[in-house]
């Protein structure tokens, strides 16, 4: 458990473990001190993020052909506050450590994964691929840069490696800045939505 949020600048980024060790105290009764001396609106009194995913199963989980790549993550503007780094880096992640660099899933199966599965799965038409007739959903990757930056302590952080994405065949970003356009639209398994 790490600390994201609280009124005493100096124990964010600690562990509660850590912290319960410093105090010589237990755990539990490091929670307890955290949630009387924090944040009197906050429940609990502070912002703590758990760690409770095994990496050896992340790996695993995303081999299968079928398993779709996927973010429970909102929307945010970068303004501060602590979300979970996935709202900018999921795919980019993927990637670049689990693709490139450590070679858990191929390019290929990473890419699908991300596109033509989840496309499939949800029963969207006309989307997920480059072909003749379908929506011009394109993302342009430079794979030499390609990478999530978004860490939990600074989660506001664009990736890199993505330089130009165009929606509907309308460009959303060009030379890595957004263009402001919106050309999405509501996706339904029985059609689009303007």
């Amino acid at each position: 458990l790490v600390i994201l949020s609280f009124p005493d600048s100096a124990i964010i980024g600690q562990t509660v473990a850590a912290l319960a060790d410093s105090f010589r105290i237990d755990p539990v009764d490091m929670i307890i001190q955290l949630q009387r001396t924090g944040f009197p609106s906050r429940a609990g009194g502070a912002l703590i993020r758990g760690f409770s995913l095994s990496e050896q199963d992340v790996e695993n989980f995303m081999q299968p052909p079928w398993v779709a790549t996927a973010s429970d993550a909102g929307i945010s503007l970068p303004r501060g506050g602590f979300i979970h780094p996935r709202y900018y880096g999921t795919f980019t992640r993927k990637l670049r450590r689990y693709a490139i660099d450590r070679r858990i899933v191929t390019l290929e199966h990473a890419i699908r994964s991300a596109t033509t599965v989840p496309a499939t799965i949800l029963g969207l038409q006309h989307r997920g691929a480059i072909r003749q007739g379908f929506s011009a959903d394109i993302v342009l990757i430079d794979l030499e840069r390609v990478g999530d930056r978004a860490t939990f302590m600074k989660p506001h952080a664009y990736s890199t490696g993505i330089e130009y994405v165009f929606i509907n065949g309308i460009p959303a970003l060009l030379d890595g800045q957004p263009t402001l356009k919106l050309p999405g639209k509501v996706l339904t398994r029985n059609g689009e939505r303007g």
